[in-house]
């Protein structure tokens, strides 16, 4: 399959104590991004809390968002693990839930060497048949994954396909988009740099903003896809002070309280992540309300 647009890196819903998966809100979060335009959906990645998931609520949180599309848009369940064998386990979970597809973060805490890196990816991608898009996140892995790193990935798995580059490089999102579109297609997974993303051609975007703002992004991709260049523009500048807000504060922590604020149910953030704090919400409160509420979900 082939997939391209915007993916709605959707936060995972609690419960008020924090304790479990809400499952209401969650089926409730998959139909709104869904009705706002999400070109396809990601459980379980960094805005999703993965690593403060037990296994068992990743599983759940895969199946009751696979359930939930019911086909209506690709599901790309994000299954990295700690080890090779875990991210195996959860990607074989996720074909068998009927996921479209696989996001794959690395390791962190010991940062993986390229061979270790190409070694952990090229397992993961021989494991399975489901497409899968590597997920480049070094500020939160320590893996600075290059150019050569990621189309030599591609060259020999034929099911790695993609690329979520939330590296914040813009050098880098530039040369996998004008210079590697042949190898891999390359999703921008950094909200700042949205606009540069499309405005240049890339394949689509991944974010967790798209929990609570999936109608304006799905605006600007329609925009980018019919050559509407002053519509893209004013919507990136228009969005542009909420989306520095949400990166100046705990960002998980922001995009819940962004639900929160509009009115949907998706509780806390469970710790150790921070949450934001008292002058962050009043701000992103001011920047939600500056704009126009149809860009909301």
């Amino acid at each position: 399959m082939s997939i391209q647009g915007a993916f709605a890196a959707i936060v995972t819903p609690f419960t008020s104590d924090g304790s479990a998966v809400a499952e209401k809100p969650l089926r409730d979060l998959v139909d709104r991004v869904i009705a706002g335009g999400a070109d396809g959906i990601i459980p379980c990645g960094g805005t999703g809390e993965f690593i403060a998931l037990s296994p068992e609520e990743r599983r759940q949180v895969v199946t009751v968002v696979t359930d939930q599309a019911a086909g209506r848009v690709p599901v790309f369940a994000q299954t990295g693990g700690l080890s090779t064998a875990e991210a195996i386990r959860h990607t074989e979970h996720a074909a068998s839930a009927g996921a479209s597809g696989v996001m794959v973060a690395p390791p962190f805490y010991e940062a993986l060497s390229h061979t270790a890196a190409e070694e952990y990816f090229g397992d993961v991608a021989s494991s399975t048949q489901l497409p899968i898009m590597l997920y480049n996140y070094p500020n939160g892995t320590g893996l600075v994954m290059d150019t050569d790193l990621i189309t030599s990935l591609a060259r020999d798995h034929d099911n790695i396909r993609y690329v979520k580059d939330s590296s914040g490089d813009a050098l880098l999102l530039s040369a996998l988009v004008t210079e590697h579109a042949g190898e891999i297609g390359t999703f921008c997974g950094e909200d700042v740099l949205v606009g540069t993303a499309l405005t240049i051609g890339a394949l689509g975007l991944v974010t967790g903003s798209f929990s609570f703002m999936m109608p304006v992004y799905a605006q600007m991709i329609r925009a980018a896809r019919t050559g509407d260049e002053a519509t893209l523009a004013r919507l990136t500048r228009e969005t542009l002070p909420l989306v520095v807000c949400l990166a100046s504060n705990p960002y998980t922590s922001a995009v819940k309280t962004a639900c929160e604020l509009l009115g949907h149910e998706v509780g806390p953030v469970r710790a150790p992540l921070p949450s934001i704090s008292a002058e962050g919400r009043k701000d992103l409160e001011r920047h939600i309300a500056a704009l126009d509420p149809s860009y909301f979900a």
